[in-house]
């Protein structure tokens, strides 16, 4: 299985993007009856920026980069929520991003450091999953010290270069 790690800010919601605070609140029961999913339980603004905020080009280059790669996505973010399992997922569904969900990786430790805790959460999931490639979307220059040949890091959004990086890591072979 070929897996992107994905992070979500800096990612696919640029970080000065911030329609969501001046949005409509009816955008919650418009969006319930378009999935069937009842967002009215998850935090407005989380709903809201995933509609008004994530960069439509960054979600069409992820997409491409799923379809291309078979892909699944496993959620390394702090958007993670261990309250409800199933929020990214519902999430994703605005973008019809969620038939890519594999899973969210669970904080293990929150006395290291952010990007320690995402390394650790990683190799957790490399360890738990059959995993046969992956790379690593993030933001956070720093993954680039532990997982070299995995990580693409972005500046603001995917770009057109992270794209087809994340695409050349996912599709490389597998050293034996």
């Amino acid at each position: 299985m070929n897996i992107v790690f994905l992070d979500i800010d800096g990612v696919l919601q640029p970080y000065d993007s911030e329609n969501r605070f001046y949005s409509d609140r009816k955008i919650i029961s418009k969006l319930s009856l378009k999935y069937n999913i009842d967002y009215s339980k998850y935090s407005f603004y989380d709903v809201a920026a995933v509609y008004y905020d994530w960069d439509e080009r960054a979600v069409a280059r992820l997409k491409y980069i799923l379809d291309e790669t078979t892909a699944k996505i496993i959620i390394s973010s702090d958007w993670r929520s261990k309250a409800d399992l199933y929020k990214m997922r519902d999430l994703l569904a605005i973008h019809k991003l969620d038939k890519y969900y594999f899973a969210d990786n669970i904080i293990l430790n929150k006395t290291v450091s952010l990007a320690n805790t995402r390394a650790l959460e990683i190799k957790d999931s490399l360890n738990k999953y059959d995993i046969n490639n992956y790379v690593i979307l993030d933001d956070m220059e720093k993954l680039a010290d532990y997982f070299p040949n995995n990580t693409v890091i972005t500046k603001n959004i995917i770009g057109i270069n992270d794209m087809n990086d994340s695409i050349k890591i996912l599709k490389r072979k597998k050293l034996q």
